[in-house]
C-alpha cells in the first residue's frame, strides 16, 4: 500500500451483558427522543453529544434533560452559555424519560463517539 493511509474503524465492544442492554436501550431512546435535533458526533439542531460526560456530569446531564429551563432559570453559567450559543432555541424538557433511560442514552453516546457512521443514529461531533 505504500504511502497510503488506511482508516481502522474498531466497533466498541460493551464488557458485559448489562451494559449491552443498557446500550441498546439507549439507541431506542436516542431514536425516539434526540435523534431530530442531536447527533453523536456531530452538530446539528443541538450541539454534538460525544464527550458529553467529558464537559458535564451525569448529575448535570439527567437535570438538563427533564427540563432545560429549569437549569437556565437557576443560572448555571454551563447552561446559560449553552442556550446563548444556540440562539436562545431551548431543548424541549423530557420529564417523562427516567434518570435510568438519561443514563442509557448516555452509554449510547458512549459506545457511539469517534464513530464515522453508525446504523442507530447519523455520526455527527461534539462542541
Amino acid at each position: 500500500m505504500g504511502d497510503s493511509l488506511r482508516a481502522t474503524v474498531v466497533a466498541y465492544v460493551p464488557a458485559n451483558p448489562q451494559e449491552a442492554a443498557a446500550i441498546a436501550a439507549g439507541d431506542a431512546l436516542f431514536k425516539s427522543n434526540c435523534a431530530q435535533c442531536h447527533a453523536v458526533n456531530e452538530k446539528v439542531v443541538g450541539p454534538a453529544l460525544a464527550g458529553i460526560t467529558k464537559r458535564r456530569s451525569i448529575n448535570w446531564i439527567i437535570p438538563w434533560v427533564h427540563n432545560s429551563a429549569k437549569v437556565i432559570a437557576s443560572g448555571d453559567e454551563y447552561a446559560v452559555r449553552l442556550y446563548g450559543d444556540y440562539s436562545k432555541q431551548q431543548m424541549p424538557a423530557f420529564p417523562n424519560l427516567t434518570d435510568q433511560n438519561i443514563k442509557n442514552i448516555v452509554a449510547f453516546v458512549s459506545a457511539q463517539e469517534g464513530s464515522s457512521a453508525t446504523d442507530s443514529a447519523p455520526a455527527l461531533a461534539v462542541q
